[in-house]
């Protein structure tokens, strides 16, 4: 299928993605192993997220992934930039499933975590060049840094272009919920939230640290011990799976 070509210069709803952890793991481990584990796995759950059909068996080559109509995507090491191709309603609810789909694959079984900021402006995407400029993008990545959590918050922009959806945005409001967001240092704020929890599961499936571990061992790096919880308890609170 042909995708047409989007505008450089053109209001998007963005998606900055942190791929959590990627740096210790970078770190501790052969290059080539966490290309082919960690990489190779987040590329068939991209594949799986962005564009559809069943969980693929090989890791997908880039161009696999430039299939989806409404939403495109670029990948710089850990970071992972999400944006709308055109500015549509269809296009911004496409924009919200792909990152709770993709937050809910990596929560399920993966070995990396998401978190996200999703923002909403102008911004400037010349993929010949590898250019991705706005102020959306920038507004995006703060709100991801800030947030304590595998999830995904929106700015007060992205709240503004899905409060003026029409009815074929009706889908993107119901993949958010409202909600205390935490947030680095003990705090939260009141924001929307990707609503990963639609994602159907396994009834039996039970958000665990690891596992060997329901709940974070001793001597779990406090950082990541506060993701945890925090994510469980988004978990509980919105899944209808779990409560049946």
């Amino acid at each position: 299928m042909s995708i047409p070509a989007a505008p450089l210069n053109a209001p998007r709803l963005v998606a900055v993605c942190d791929v959590l952890g990627f740096s210790d793991l970078v770190t501790a481990n052969p290059t080539e192993l966490v290309v082919e584990n960690a990489v190779g796995w987040l590329r068939k759950a991209l594949k799986h997220s962005v564009v559809g059909g069943s969980f693929p068996e090989a890791a997908p080559p880039t161009k696999d992934l430039e299939t989806n109509p409404d939403v495109s995507m670029a990948w710089f090491s850990d970071t992972i930039l999400f944006y709308t191709r055109h500015d549509t309603d269809g296009a911004v609810s496409e924009l919200i499933q792909v990152v709770a789909s993709l937050l809910f694959e990596t929560i399920l079984e993966g070995s990396t975590k998401i978190r996200a900021g999703i923002a909403y402006g102008d911004v400037h995407v010349d993929v010949e060049n590898s250019i991705y400029v706005g102020r959306p993008i920038i507004e995006a990545h703060r709100m991801e840094k800030c947030q304590e959590w595998a999830g995904a918050a929106l700015t007060e922009s992205a709240c503004g272009r899905l409060n003026s959806c029409g009815p074929g945005g009706e889908i993107a409001r119901w993949w958010t919920k409202k909600w205390d967001v935490p947030l680095k240092g003990g705090r939260t704020v009141e924001a929307l939230a990707v609503n990963w929890n639609h994602c159907v599961h396994d009834p039996g499936w039970r958000l665990r640290w690891s596992p060997e571990h329901d709940t974070p061992p001793a001597g779990a790096p406090e950082g990541v011990v506060a993701k945890f919880w925090n994510t469980k308890r988004f978990h509980e609170a919105h899944c209808d799976d779990c409560r049946k």
